[in-house]
């Protein structure tokens, strides 16, 4: 098979599974491992698939967007074990900001009776630190995104980057140990960036479902992070990795 038509058999696989993994290309088309990992880089370059540890998946896949009111409904559980610990980690006096996303609502939920000064992109978020006394919120201004309701864009960053916070607690799309810390669009990528950059600390927030999975836009590598907490053991890459970068992990059961 030409490397034209080994090419085009492997987007025809992508466009009807939508995700596929080296060993099924290999064996479906009769060619080697390290073949199909040369095509999905030179069709990624080309902007027609995103590889993904082991494989790849569709363009649209790696930018599909689930809503904020879908993502609620997901691994509740999970997400209370992940806040739960995540307060643990708050002192009296700290200033910290709470990333747009469900995982973070739940740790303004949770929030201890500590005078605490909050900063966030979300209106939700806000609404919610109204009912906590203790707390004082800031609000970061910006575009408004209803998919995920986050307040995004450049007046956003011009105003994080006036801010100095001790703690961000950072949400995701997609964690992944090549691609690093993924989300699916670039305005929130760059919002969080600046969070980043805000913050003494990085705390990445996610259930196990944001592992492996990689999206449109990178918000940062992995060694960028202090702390992983999640409600799962990670598998040894990670670990490995983690470990290298002195990133500190905290795995939960719900």
């Amino acid at each position: 098979m030409f490397s034209d038509e080994r090419k085009s058999a492997i987007l025809n696989l992508i466009a009807k599974h939508q995700r596929v993994t080296v060993s099924d290309v290999a064996a479906s088309l009769h060619v080697s491992e390290t073949t199909v990992r040369r095509d999905l880089q030179i069709l990624e370059e080309q902007n027609l698939l995103k590889r993904t540890h082991g494989g790849a998946v569709s363009v649209e896949l790696a930018s599909f967007e689930p809503t904020i009111s879908e993502k609620s409904l997901l691994y509740p559980n999970e997400k209370a074990a992940i806040a739960k610990i995540a307060v643990a980690m708050l002192q009296a006096g700290d200033t910290i900001i709470l990333d747009a996303g469900t995982t973070t609502l739940e740790i303004a939920r949770q929030l201890p009776d500590l005078e605490l000064t909050v900063i966030t992109n979300s209106l939700d978020i806000g609404d919610e630190l109204l009912q906590h006394k203790a707390v004082t919120p800031i609000i970061i201004g910006g575009e408004y995104r209803r998919t995920t309701g986050a307040l995004v864009g450049v007046f956003a960053e011009m105003m994080l980057a006036r801010l100095n916070a001790d703690k961000v607690f950072l949400g995701a799309n997609g964690i992944h140990v090549e691609r690093g810390v993924t989300t699916a669009n670039s305005l929130e990528a760059a919002t969080k960036q600046a969070m980043i950059r805000a913050s003494r600390e990085v705390i990445l927030v996610a259930d196990h479902s944001k592992f492996e999975q990689v999206h449109m836009t990178q918000i940062c590598e992995l060694r960028t992070l202090d702390y992983v907490i999640t409600d799962h053991t990670l598998p040894s890459s990670y670990q490995a990795l983690f470990q290298q970068s002195g990133t500190t992990i905290c795995s939960v059961v719900a």
